[in-house]
């Protein structure tokens, strides 16, 4: 079985100018990413695509890491990832591959061993594997605001609302997850049919609300390097 791993990296960021390269724990924020995906020694090839020369140059200290410079039509902030992955997965240097898998640099805690048990959920019934983590806040208890009248409208997730029963303990209610960008994983042929990772029977892998930081503002970044400071999260 041969698998390929992208890591996308841009370098223009409008929330977090130059997000990728800001310290973590002492390193580079894209560290995390390109360590995790090479111990994992899952993928034949890893394929670090950047517009930045500066990741580039990084990125190629991992011998076992491929760099790409980004073309500049996909390298704009109105460019999806998917649509990068997609121009990727499409090469013919990829025909024999099995598995292609993403992984986002602005969730850094994901291990290499995670990856490896994550592997082990993608049987070929399946399309895609995509880790998850749980919501911090109950779905149950979301509502909306009219934006003309701000009146609530608290039915827009259950009716009747758990808000008016006046069942609010959390305890009582089913738990929801969302994706934390850890881990993408798709067999390479449905993923070239469908150029999406939610497509038929996708399974989760469950990560913890702390291993699911995402790096978007300044204050994720600070609460990442506290979590590593308070040892929270041990890598």
């Amino acid at each position: 079985m041969r698998n390929l791993a992208i890591i996308p990296a841009r370098g223009g960021s409008k929330r977090l100018p130059r997000k990728n390269l800001l310290p973590v724990g002492g390193k580079p924020l894209i560290d995390y990413t390109l360590n995790a995906v090479v111990d994992s020694q899952y993928f034949d090839t890893v394929l670090f695509s950047s517009d930045d020369d500066e990741m580039l140059d990084y990125a190629s200290k991992y011998k076992q890491v491929t760099i790409e410079k980004r073309d500049s039509s996909l390298a704009g902030d109105k460019v999806k990832v998917i649509d990068l992955v997609k121009e990727i997965s499409a090469r013919s240097d990829f025909d024999n591959y099995d598995q292609v898998g993403l992984f986002l640099p602005t969730c850094p805690f994901r291990k290499a061993s995670q990856i490896v048990e994550a592997a082990k959920l993608l049987e070929y019934s399946n399309y895609s594997v995509v880790s998850v983590c749980p919501m911090n806040d109950p779905l149950q208890l979301s509502l909306t605001i009219d934006e003309v009248s701000n009146v609530i409208n608290p039915h827009a997730i259950l009716n009747p609302s758990p808000l008016v029963t006046g069942n609010t303990r959390s305890q009582d209610f089913k738990p929801y997850y969302r994706v934390n960008g850890g881990i993408y994983l798709a067999w390479l042929g449905k993923f070239r049919e469908k150029d999406n990772f939610f497509q038929g029977q996708v399974k989760g892998y469950v990560m913890s609300s702390l291993e699911s930081v995402d790096i978007d503002y300044e204050h994720d970044l600070e609460v990442a390097n506290l979590l590593l400071e308070k040892k929270y999260i041990k890598l």
